[in-house]
């Protein structure tokens, strides 16, 4: 039986995935030359690692615009496995569409690879030099972390134009996806930041026709507790089960592994004078009160 991953574990996770994980890094760097001229356009050259029971696995790729890798992990207990998309690299980050699934047992790369197909597609904004984690499927973590050269192999580091995790007291939702059970309710490409030295930092999707859902950091009146672990929030609100996807970490910091969530089933944006659409879903971020107002 899987063994769930409680909040005092997530806060031991190592920053950097394994002792040897920084010199894996300088190694493929030391490679990006050669490559970008025998191929002549962008590539993205990176260190996928295991965390939790497989810690210490880890393995070394190079993708190119268009290319698809199958990262695969696997012992006696545990086996994750993911393919890694490289959409696009463009203005100096890769854009990266990610599934990922684990399973309590061994599963053969095979098999793996090909259950994969109907696993979750998540999108990512890779910045070079940054660790991303990533969540998984049935449990367990993906880390991330390469470096992107053009075409003549001139490594850039550019500023992060978002954070790779939220500052404490900081709720962050980059490129949510809500599903109700195994269905999609909504998938946004905008970013929510909800912060303030005070009140509630909050974000509200609207997810139509299943109204309004506003998540925010500390309990409020007719509020129900997420399950936060890095990029994945699950709740269970009126006899379903949600989750909460987000490209970046939520929460960040000693923060509580917990967000809380009310659901409006009734909100209509044209009812309430906000300028959204009632048949397109949005974001909108904030401190609570201000946001529950406005909404």
């Amino acid at each position: 039986m899987e063994k769930p991953v409680t909040p005092r574990e997530k806060k031991r996770l190592p920053r950097i995935v394994l002792a040897g994980f920084s010199a894996l890094i300088v190694a493929i760097f030391l490679e990006i030359t050669l490559t970008y001229g025998q191929h002549g356009s962008p590539s993205f050259q990176y260190v996928a690692a295991a965390g939790g029971e497989l810690r210490g696995s880890s393995t070394n790729y190079t993708a190119h615009p268009g290319s698809r890798q199958l990262v695969y992990f696997s012992d006696d207990k545990l086996t994750i496995a993911a393919t890694i998309e490289v959409e696009d690299i463009r203005d100096g980050v890769a854009r990266l569409k990610v599934r990922a699934k684990s399973y309590p047992r061994t599963v053969g790369r095979e098999t793996s690879e090909r259950e994969l197909k109907y696993a979750l597609q998540r999108e990512y904004t890779y910045v070079p030099f940054e660790k991303l984690s990533m969540p998984v499927d049935g449990g367990g973590v993906l880390s991330l972390e390469g470096a992107i050269a053009d075409k003549t192999g001139n490594l850039s580091k550019p500023l992060a134009s978002h954070p790779v995790e939220p500052e404490p007291g900081e709720m962050f939702l980059m490129f949510p996806v809500l599903l109700r059970g195994d269905r999609v309710l909504i998938n946004l490409k905008g970013v929510g930041t909800g912060s303030g030295p005070s009140g509630n930092p909050a974000v509200a999707i609207y997810a139509p026709p299943d109204g309004l859902f506003i998540f925010a950091l500390q309990p409020f009146d007719g509020a129900t507790a997420c399950e936060v672990i890095l990029g994945r929030a699950v709740c269970s609100l009126e006899g379903n089960e949600y989750t909460l996807f987000s490209a970046r970490p939520i929460t960040g910091g000693d923060q509580e592994s917990k967000i809380w969530v009310r659901r409006v089933s009734t909100y209509i944006p044209s009812k309430v004078g906000v300028s959204w659409r009632d048949d397109q879903g949005s974001i909108e971020a904030g401190e609570f009160a201000r946001l529950l107002a406005a909404c």
